[in-house]
């Protein structure tokens, strides 16, 4: 394992402590077992990325409401920065990855991948990357301890996905026996259970990270998930009798105005739990360090015995360590003269679970990889075609994949393994800008039936006819009626460009329209973020990108072309298709078949699938232009408030390209 990169796939951006130290212990544990780099990716998970619609709800807002006095808000920002500190000085990362694409390329740069700890696999935050679905070789993967959290997997896509993803794990364990359970249901397969990685160290593993026994004076800690008064009252109480004073480590806001409140990092949490002489907790890391630490301690149920409930994790370990008893039932009694724990036996239980779990770890780490035979371009094809252009081994060949969309295929028999492909990938990789720094305009053309051919301002059109009178070939998408399909094609005459006005909502056929871009000397060239990310990681390569104008179009995703074939069917010799009919208004959006046949996006079952989103490719789903480009300018239609009224169409245009503009002002609209 000495000259291995280890990548560690977890959760750690929650100011969580059980999910900041389970993250420490397993990156510690691996960095022991002697490989040259142990990094946590750096990817955010996407119910933390959502963080607008995570505070915005009603037990947030009486928080905000009722709590805002009760404590200090340089406190909560204390906290936060003890996180940030801590991640700083004992973690090292990746680089950032903030979507499948990126994650993807990490496949280049470390060895082996582990997915785990902490509930990482619970269905109720679904998310494929933490089983590992980018890693393109199943021999590079393993799963220490992930935790699904829940008694079942109810959704049925859910158990599917999780079904597919776990197979192609080499490497199974799980933390909790009923994890366990679920995966051998819903997967067939058998997965070993492990030791949360908090146990994996012991008591002078952790001596390493902070000061023990510093402070000798009986003291209890309160440290619960959920605010309870009766378990806050139980705690007091008990504290009380046994002659110990009660800190209090805050969880929730409500905690902050309680006394004795200690504002700690995580480092200073391991102390104050290890210094402790009594543990109250609902937390399952706070009972599991108790354990380790010979802590006393006693456990609150944070969740009813449901579905929903997380307490079998809680179960597992104080059944596994024959401490079922130390779960608080209203028997305060029975604690008040039965504090104490004999750790004698618990200590036997560990020690062999933490060797078999260690060796379980290394014995995946070290098992070599076997070579992966077949090219991957990307995970997140997007059917551009770039790819095929730049292969000199010609090779690639752009088709319809089992789902109905544009994608790659590789004959390896012909592959010389160059990487020209990947050079040229958008997705794969990029060089791409923040559009929130860029400047936004509103522009229309002044030409009526330009304006009444296009969906929105009539911005591309404009564009491009000053494109053509300046000497520049266009390059647009436009709708073959003949076979059905939407296809890239270059012009250079100015009645050639009403081909283009208009959207189309499918994936385009570009491949013969980009190739067109190696005879140019110069153009203009219009298509979705991804496919002029990848035009221009090429037009960089041909030393041509100077000479071009990129545009892209504010993206809804596009859905199968399975889909709209099954919906064009129903029509016999079509003569015209209007995917957007502005005869009906700017803002209705109409299909117009044979200029008769008039849907709209309430009645018409094709933009009722398009604006559900749920026939999109995995690309769309996961797109990593959204807030992102490569072009010179982004276009699409200016909805708000200042056009609410209008129904002939406005252009939204945002600027990515200083050089390209011709005043500060801005153009505002086009003759």
């Amino acid at each position: 394992m000495k000259n291995k990169k280890i990548a560690i796939m977890t959760w750690y951006t929650y100011n969580n402590y059980g999910s900041v130290l389970q993250a420490y212990a397993l990156r510690k544990t691996i960095e022991k077992l002697g490989p040259e780099k142990v990094d946590i990716i750096q990817y955010t998970p996407k119910p933390e990325r959502i963080s607008f619609f995570k505070r915005i709800t009603l037990k947030r807002i009486q928080e905000k409401l009722l709590l805002k006095n009760y404590y200090n808000k340089e406190l909560v920002k204390e906290k936060e920065k003890k996180f940030i500190d801590f991640r700083e000085k004992y973690f090292s990362f990746s680089d950032k990855c903030d979507n499948s694409t990126e994650l993807f390329k990490l496949n280049d740069e470390y060895d082996k991948f582990v997915c785990g700890s902490d509930q990482i696999w619970a269905p109720t935050v679904f998310d494929e990357n933490y089983f590992l679905d980018f890693v393109n070789n199943n021999d590079k993967k393993t799963a220490y301890a992930p935790s699904i959290g829940l008694p079942s997997v109810k959704n049925a896509i859910i158990q599917e996905q999780m079904s597919r993803l776990i197979n192609r794990i080499e490497f199974l364990s799980i933390r909790e026996k009923k994890g366990q359970e679920i995966i051998k249901e819903i997967s067939g397969r058998n997965a070993k259970v492990v030791l949360d990685p908090t146990l994996l160290l012991d008591k002078n593993d952790w001596s390493m990270l902070t000061d023990f026994k510093k402070e000798y004076k009986r003291y209890a800690v309160y440290y619960c998930l959920k605010s309870n008064n009766n378990h806050f009252k139980v705690a007091k109480k008990i504290s009380k009798i046994l002659g110990m004073d009660l800190k209090v480590i805050p969880a929730e806001i409500i905690d902050y105005k309680k006394n004795n409140i200690e504002n700690c990092s995580p480092k200073e949490f391991i102390e104050l739990i290890y210094n402790a002489s009594l543990v109250f907790t609902d937390s399952y890391h706070g009972i599991v360090l108790s354990i380790n630490f010979n802590i006393p301690f006693i456990a609150f149920k944070r969740f009813k015995d449901n579905i929903l409930s997380q307490n079998s994790r809680i179960y597992h370990i104080l059944n596994m360590t024959n401490l079922e008893n130390r779960i608080y039932n209203n028997n305060f009694n029975y604690f008040i003269n039965n504090i104490e724990i004999d750790f004698s036996k618990v200590n036997n239980i560990i020690q062999k679970n933490r060797e078999e779990s260690i060796l379980f770890l290394k014995n995946a780490l070290n098992k070599q990889n076997n070579k992966e035979e077949m090219t991957i371009i990307t995970n997140r094809c997007v059917g551009c075609g770039i790819c095929q252009l730049s292969c000199p081994a010609q090779c690639i060949d752009i088709k319809l994949n089992e789902n109905g969309f544009y994608h790659y295929f590789i004959d390896e028999s012909k592959c010389i393994k160059c990487n020209k492909c990947k050079n040229v990938c958008g997705q794969y990789s990029s060089e791409s800008n923040d559009i929130k720094n860029m400047d936004l305009y509103s522009a229309f053309s002044r030409d009526k039936n330009t304006l009444m051919s296009s969906s929105s301002g009539g911005f591309a059109h404009e564009i491009s006819k000053w494109g053509i009178e300046n000497g520049f070939d266009i390059i647009g998408c436009v709708y073959d009626i003949e076979n059905g399909i939407v296809k890239h094609i270059k012009v250079n005459k100015e009645e050639d460009i009403k081909k283009f006005d208009g959207s189309k909502y499918l994936q385009s056929f570009t491949r013969d329209g980009f190739q067109q871009i190696n005879e140019m000397n110069k153009g203009i060239v219009i298509g979705t973020p991804c496919q002029i990310a990848s035009v221009d990681k090429y037009l960089k390569i041909l030393n041509k990108r100077n000479s071009f104008i990129l545009i892209d179009l504010i993206c809804h995703g596009v859905p199968s072309k399975y889909v709209w074939d099954k919906y064009i069917s129903e029509y016999n010799n079509i003569s015209s298709v209007r995917f957007r009919d502005k005869k009906f208004g700017w803002q209705n959006l109409t299909i117009s078949i044979n200029s008769s046949n008039h849907h709209n996006e309430k009645k018409d079952y094709f933009y009722q699938v398009f604006n559900s989103g749920k026939t999109f490719d995995k690309s769309c789903y996961d797109c990593k232009y959204r807030t992102k480009t490569s072009a010179d300018i982004r276009i699409g239609d200016f909805w708000g408030e200042k056009f609410k009224n209008n129904q002939k169409g406005v252009s939204m245009v945002i600027t990515a390209s200083n050089v390209r503009r011709k005043n500060n002002k801005g153009i505002k609209e086009f003759k």
